[in-house]
């Protein structure tokens, strides 16, 4: 296997951050995602139904909640569109929202793989470090934006 032609061909992180397709996609799937995790979870549902309702549910909002994320990080399209907010995060500030987003979407997973392995104290920590660095790292993405925004808000 030639792993310098690999690494060539692997796409590259920052232009795929800097789609601006990315925030229609972020905020249409996440609000769509959260949405359907929602009304799923206040559906009424009893006996085996209740365990898996409330699993898919969890798993749909853990999921959406990332994609809208990546959404609002995504570059703004021009002034006249639909899906201009006015949110222009730097490169580093994507790839921390990004990093963040796939630490949170890593959460149910970690505990689906890890609770039939008869660890669950370990796999519940593991899962709530997972989805706390997450949590962190994409606040801190739009914390920084904000902090800009506020100290000079004629480049905003």
């Amino acid at each position: 296997m030639d792993v310098g032609h690999v690494a060539e061909t692997l796409p590259d992180l920052s232009e795929a951050l800097d789609d601006p397709r990315l925030r229609q996609f972020g905020l249409v799937g996440g609000v769509l995602l959260v949405a359907v995790g929602a009304l799923l979870s206040l559906a009424p549902a009893s006996g085996q139904w209740l365990f898996w309702s409330y699993a898919v549910a969890a798993t749909l909002v853990f999921i959406g909640v990332p994609l809208l994320c990546l959404g609002l990080a995504a570059p703004d399209p021009e002034p006249g569109s639909l899906f201009h907010l006015g949110i222009e995060l730097t490169t580093t500030q994507r790839r921390a929202v990004a990093l963040g987003s796939l630490c949170i979407t890593a959460t149910p997973i970690v505990i689906a793989v890890g609770t039939p392995l008869g660890l669950p104290t370990l796999v519940l920590a593991i899962a709530a470090a997972t989805a706390v660095l997450g949590s962190v790292l994409v606040l801190t993405g739009f914390v920084a934006w904000t902090s800009a925004a506020i100290a000079e808000p004629s480049r905003h």
